[in-house]
């Protein structure tokens, strides 16, 4: 049933958050022909935060007590899922693998109970255990550790957003625009509603200065005989992590808090190399390798995800803050985005799909 009332929507933001968002609005507003949707964004893939992601599904750099978070994150964790099992896999870059989950002991013994052997996002996955002997055995070079295994889903961003930017690009009510926004003021009447997925730009656009960048820095290399993520955390060396890719592997990895350095350094790389080198020593023979680095947009608050009015009756609906967990949190995130439009601009209720989930959001352009 075709709607005939006239919605105008401006997305500020060109990233995960932001394309995840409008395929969501698609979705919920497919019976209204004269929507029209804006993105704006000074980049786009591959040019984003997460193109130098590893695109781990983990609730990494945010508050697990935010009960939000794990809803969250389950929705996105199944529609990847769904993605995986589908025609999209290939081509959007959507791997299941296994992650281990590793921590040094230090001489302590931790509960099968503590939070880092079970942490509370745990339920959400389809399969995982607690790593026993003789299983946990197999990391013995690392000293006494302990953790778990999980069945996770890695999406390669660099592939994945491209699609989603190609799935909208052909429906006629949406328009890209590279530009950059330095206040909402500038767009006040051209749209019914913004919604912000600015990441760490919103620091600027808000005033918000809550939010911060955390610093990651990556490699990426030729391994690839490794077909599972491995990651290492300790107490006074920081953490490695090991995130295969299509046809490389990212090693890192930092979170440096307040760091704007955008160029890798030195010093970052050898921690990244020796630390993954601890994990699987044969890395220690590869030395080439492209590193890279890039800002997270951790908020102190945890995500900001609400509606504002402003003083000058603009409505925006925020969306940032996601810190090391965008790509793990995208799709619910913007489901619940999406939930507050429908109260800001109605809209009929669709008739049920045959489709899975992940298909109504948006389909593979060939």
């Amino acid at each position: 049933m075709s709607d005939s009332r006239s919605y105008r929507v401006i997305i500020i933001g060109g990233g995960i958050i932001g394309l995840t968002t409008a395929c969501t609005l698609l979705k919920e507003y497919t019976s209204i022909d004269k929507l029209q949707l804006t993105i704006i964004s000074t980049t786009f893939s591959p040019e984003t935060t997460g193109d130098v992601s590893a695109g781990y599904w983990e609730p990494y750099g945010v508050s697990l007590n935010d009960e939000r978070m794990l809803r969250w994150a389950r929705y996105t964790y199944d529609i990847f899922m769904q993605e995986f099992f589908s025609t999209k896999a290939a081509q959007a870059g959507v791997m299941q693998m296994p992650g281990h989950i590793l921590k040094s002991q230090n001489d302590q013994q931790i509960s099968e109970n503590d939070d880092f052997i079970v942490p509370s996002f745990l339920p959400l996955v389809r399969h995982y255990r607690v790593l026993k002997d003789p299983e946990i055995r197999m990391f013995d070079h690392l000293g006494p550790v302990t953790g778990f295994v999980m069945s996770s889903v890695v999406t390669e961003v660099r592939r994945y957003l491209p699609q989603l930017q190609r799935f909208l690009e052909c429906d006629s009510r949406v328009k890209f625009v590279r530009k950059k926004i330095h206040s909402f003021s500038e767009l006040k009447g051209e749209a019914d509603i913004i919604i912000n997925c600015t990441g760490l730009s919103a620091r600027e656009l808000t005033g918000d200065l809550t939010i911060r960048p955390a610093r990651g820095q990556v490699i990426r290399i030729h391994a690839p005989w490794i077909k599972a993520v491995y990651y290492f955390e300790t107490v006074n060396e920081g953490v490695g992590y090991i995130v295969p890719q299509s046809d490389t592997v990212v090693l890192g990895g930092t979170f440096q808090l307040d760091d704007w350095n955008t160029t890798p350094t030195e010093q970052d790389t050898r921690h990244i190399r020796r630390m993954c080198a601890k994990i699987l020593p044969a890395l220690e023979q590869i030395q080439d390798g492209v590193e890279q680095a890039g800002l997270r947009p951790y908020r102190d608050g945890g995500v900001r995800l609400e509606h504002e009015r402003t003083t000058d009756e603009i409505d925006i609906v925020h969306c940032y803050g996601h810190s090391g967990a965008g790509v793990t949190l995208s799709w619910g995130c913007a489901k619940d985005v999406v939930e507050i439009v429908k109260t800001l601009l109605p809209v009929y209720e669709q008739h049920s799909s045959d489709l899975p989930e992940h298909e109504q959001l948006w389909r593979l352009v060939l």
